[in-house]
């Protein structure tokens, strides 16, 4: 009798441990029915993904939610929340608000685009990530390669491991490099960081290496000042004879392979990056143009010279060392 009581009562825990474990894993089942929630100024981005996610899932549904700004993001998540969609995901604005909803409704799918990495992430949400971390060290190449001071700047947030592959880009190439690094936070205003650049170009410094995300204009505007130079490492900006090297972005491709992997399902809880060997980032660099043209000869052979020496590593990180 005991036997078969003690016998019975591991039935019924397995059971029960059985149900727990895969609720969760119930969540990620074949979706058809998403929201896509994003700004106003994403969609013709948007719009070029659902189109190319349409080729491989024709069955899938998103519907497109679009926002004016930050301020309307929450009560836009919050309508998608009583929409009876299998997933909510988001890209813009709202993906920060996405990110912290999962935590209360646990039995929604969410997933999101961030320039950044999340440190917790709730079961049922699914973080993608730009990967700058390849092309930082790339930059690093890049700058070295193009220097004349020998003096590079380097302005940053405080933790960024971006920073840390830039600088490790600079000795690949060698150790004769003086790095002047000056890591703020990200509610240091504007005025500071424009002190931080006239020191480093008043110092001797003839690049600037930037990973401040939208406030790379204020290094630029001192660069012009200057006469200087800015590589900018988290994000695109127009190249110029002032930006030499930029991160581009292909946003259409990264909302595609977001919608792809969620309708695949089973990455809750997890944080993938999207970047170089995903061809959703690229480096970008000045090699065409007016402003090229009108550049010296010096720096002229110096970029043409730097692009090639990139496009060897470039290659060698996207699919391995030549053989």
């Amino acid at each position: 009798m005991k036997k078969s009581l003690v016998f019975v009562l591991l039935i019924l825990c397995c059971s029960l441990l059985f149900s727990q474990g895969s609720s969760e894993v119930d969540l990620f089942k074949d979706h058809s029915h998403f929201a896509l929630i994003t700004d106003k100024s994403y969609s013709p981005i948007v719009k070029g993904s659902d189109i190319a996610v349409k080729e491989h899932y024709p069955y899938l549904q998103v519907d497109i939610l679009r926002i004016n700004n930050k301020f309307e993001a929450e009560s836009m998540v919050l309508s998608a929340v009583g929409g009876n969609y299998d997933a909510i995901l988001s890209y813009g604005e709202s993906s920060s608000i996405v990110r912290n909803l999962a935590f209360e409704y646990s039995d929604i799918v969410f997933a999101s685009i961030s320039d950044t990495k999340s440190s917790s992430l709730s079961h049922n949400y699914t973080e993608f990530y730009y990967d700058y971390t390849p092309l930082s060290f790339l930059c690093g190449i890049g700058a070295y390669s193009l220097t004349d001071t020998r003096k590079i700047g380097l302005v940053a947030y405080s933790g960024d491991e971006n920073a840390d592959a830039f600088i490790s880009g600079l000795k690949e190439m060698g150790g004769d490099i003086s790095v002047e690094a000056y890591y703020i936070e990200e509610n240091t205003d504007d005025e500071t960081i424009k002190i931080i650049c006239d020191i480093l170009y008043r110092d001797g410094v003839d690049i600037i290496y930037t990973l401040i995300n939208n406030r790379a204009d204020i290094a630029i505007e001192k660069a012009r000042e200057w006469g200087r130079y800015v590589i900018v490492g988290d994000g695109y900006y127009p190249l110029d004879s002032t930006v030499i090297l930029s991160i581009s972005k292909d946003m259409e491709k990264a909302v595609s392979l977001m919608i792809g992997k969620i309708k695949e399902g089973g990455n809750g809880g997890k944080s993938i990056g999207l970047g170089l060997k995903d061809s959703v980032l690229d480096l970008s660099w000045f090699i065409n143009g007016e402003s090229f043209i009108n550049l010296d000869a010096a720096m002229k052979t110096k970029i043409i010279d730097a692009r090639s020496i990139l496009r060897r590593y470039r290659y060698e990180i996207k699919n391995g060392p030549q053989e």
